[in-house]
């Protein structure tokens, strides 16, 4: 497709395209509740299971349409290959107002971007993906959250961009370089919990962030988060071959040390991950398994990290559907009780 793949539904008016600026879409926004943007209307959109590519724009797009939405197992790759399609919407899922969509268990590589979640991410949930080869694999702008990254391989050059609060980053594996937006003057909305009723606008400060039990490999650089205008939480994370933890998490294992870093592997169609895991990952210390208590509230909606229907939320699953030891879970995506040179099947 010159432009996008699957669209999930654009607001359209006679005043389309012509926002110009973050007033003129929140402009946008207020228009469009007046005229039907509500959970009873609209989205609740099920892409599952396809085959999409080749797309100059975007793989799957959505701008309010794609409101409480699931995109899931999905095979989304060679997205803006060409630089036929100009503009700030390329992804291989592009989305503005991911009102409660979960993005789980898909393969997502050779984007220019593998994921953009753009204004009014809350009780978005993107679990279980796998990122490689991408120009960048995940981008978080001016979003207040709650929003739950979890499980995820994030395997490109650039693994993660945040220019957003609100958001808890559980059991990932980043094994590309961290960029952190200090500050965006925007004013974007914040909404009432699993609602598209706005509760009010806020700028986009540093911070509010939550890093759990994630491994990172060197370029990451979450000491970049040392002075942030919002607090931030850390603890149980893993930082190798040099990857720089923050001056806020009190007991991060670290290694200068050359640890081999994960290689994906394809064969057949299917893709294997090697990675060496120590048990130092699980000897020195243990760790929580985190909830939604365990996360707290996303501090500018005040709201807490939860599922779509409200109830509480627990990473009890790794990225391959296993339980996790409740007790002590094991850092990363995956819940392995042995160690050394390990090979999990990840797509």
């Amino acid at each position: 497709s010159m432009c996008a793949g699957i669209t999930l539904g654009k607001y359209g008016d006679e005043w389309d395209n012509r926002a110009g600026s973050a007033p003129g879409y929140v402009g946008t926004i207020q228009r469009a509740l007046t005229n039907g943007w509500n959970a009873g209307m609209i989205g609740h959109h099920i892409v599952r299971n396809n085959d999409i590519s080749h797309c100059e724009q975007g793989g799957v797009v959505g701008s309010l349409g794609g409101a409480f939405s699931t995109i899931s197992g999905n095979h989304i790759h060679d997205i803006h290959i060409m630089n036929w399609f100009s503009g700030a919407e390329m992804a291989g899922i592009k989305l503005h107002g991911a009102i409660d969509v979960t993005i789980a268990h898909n393969h997502i590589e050779r984007c220019c971007l593998g994921t953009w979640l753009d204004w009014m991410a809350q009780g978005t949930r993107v679990t279980g993906n796998l990122y490689h080869d991408n120009q960048s694999d995940i981008f978080l702008e001016v979003d207040h959250g709650p929003f739950v990254l979890d499980n995820n391989l994030f395997l490109s050059r650039n693994a993660l961009s945040v220019n957003s609060q609100g958001g808890a980053l559980v059991h990932n594996i980043f094994a590309g370089a961290f960029r952190l937006y200090p500050f965006d003057a925007r004013e974007t909305p914040f909404l009432k919990a699993h609602s598209t009723e706005l509760a009010g606008l806020h700028d986009n400060p540093d911070g509010d962030l939550r890093f759990y039990n994630n491994i990172f490999y060197r370029p990451f650089n979450l000491s970049k988060l040392d002075k942030p205008k919002l607090p931030v939480s850390m603890d149980g994370n893993v930082f190798l071959n040099g990857a720089k933890p923050s001056r806020w998490e009190k007991d991060p294992i670290v290694t200068t040390n050359a640890v081999p870093a994960v290689q994906l592997t394809e064969r057949r169609g299917h893709y294997y991950l090697r990675m060496k895991l120590s048990k130092r990952l699980t000897a020195e210390r243990t760790r929580k398994l985190v909830t939604t208590a365990v996360l707290g509230n996303a501090i500018i909606p005040n709201l807490p990290f939860e599922q779509p229907n409200g109830e509480p939320i627990s990473i009890s699953t790794d990225y391959l559907g296993r339980s996790r030891n409740e007790s002590n879970p094991m850092p990363g995506p995956f819940e392995k009780s042995s160690s050394g040179n390990l090979v999990f099947k990840v797509w």
